[in-house]
């Protein structure tokens, strides 16, 4: 009876030993009975596209464009220089100024050609706010203050990362609804407090002073995209579309001043009726968020 007895027992905790071995470990993860270690295999988050600029707001502000018509010969610019600057001293955030030069050192032919055509330049300084017809600068206020009033249904975020003369510009586009296909983003790029050339900027103005310190503000120096902007899709359900541009090369741009430069991003439509739906501007190595 005891021989029986001690066999029961010790082939219970044989038993008992042998199930140790496939359920106790430490705290490590370690069986100490073995070498197996026990792992979890999770699956990391998709990474959140919008994270540099946050999530898509309610609403978008809505910004306007003013390209100014001008050159160094024509002795009324300077006026049509300060109506640009004051709006967008008026609004802060709200206007891009964008001064396209006509025969002087500072023109960029082929855009120049382009956009008097299109928008019907007839005398200097004239301005297009939103790709509207030209006009002279006594109007362009109104025109401002009108598109500032009306509904965005895009906005525009962008973030710049520049190194030496190297740029790369991700332009996130949302919207509340579909575009209807048409829509061109255009991508320039533009300097701020250029001096004058060695002929220096005429004037004719009795208001505005120009002197040996007068300098050129938010001159055109380049086109990323095409002339017109580049095609771009905003019809996705996730109401959203990312442009990326690398390599930049702000090197073949005649900039004077790398601290005063800006990238400006639009969606415009060319074809009747003319509009620029919305806009932003970044500077050098900035992350500029919806708003």
């Amino acid at each position: 009876m005891k021989k029986l007895l001690t066999f029961t027992l010790l082939t219970a905790l044989a038993l008992s030993f042998n199930a140790c071995k496939k359920s106790s470990s430490t705290v490590d993860g370690t069986n100490f009975l073995g070498n197996t270690t026990h792992t979890t295999t999770t699956t990391p988050p998709p990474a959140d596209p919008l994270a540099p600029v946050g999530s898509l707001p309610a609403d978008y502000t809505k910004k306007a464009v003013l390209e100014e018509f001008t050159g160094e010969w024509c002795g009324w610019c300077p006026e049509g220089a300060k109506v640009m600057v004051d709006n967008i001293a008026a609004h802060p955030g709200k206007v891009v100024g964008i001064a396209v030069h006509d025969g002087d050192p500072m023109e960029i032919p082929s855009y120049n050609t382009w956009i008097k055509a299109l928008t019907g330049v007839t005398g200097f300084p004239n301005g297009s706010v939103d790709r509207a017809d030209a006009s002279d600068r006594g109007n362009w206020t109104s025109q401002i203050n009108a598109e500032l009033a009306k509904t965005a249904n895009l906005g525009i975020a962008m973030v710049t990362k520049t190194k030496g003369n190297l740029s790369t510009v991700q332009v996130y586009i949302g919207y509340k609804s579909a575009i209807p296909a048409g829509a061109k983003l255009t991508l320039a790029v533009i300097e701020d407090h250029v001096p004058q050339s060695s002929g220096g900027q005429h004037n004719y103005s009795t208001t505005v002073v120009v002197d040996a310190n007068w300098q050129h503000s938010h001159v055109l120096r380049g086109l990323v995209t095409a002339n017109d902007g580049d095609a771009v899709d905003l019809t996705s359900t996730k109401k959203y579309t990312i442009v990326e541009f690398k390599d930049i090369d702000l090197s073949t741009m005649n900039i004077n001043n790398m601290a005063n430069v800006q990238f400006a991003a639009f969606i415009n439509v060319n074809s009747t009726p003319r509009d620029i739906l919305n806009a932003q501007e970044a500077g050098l190595n900035e992350t500029k968020k919806w708003d």
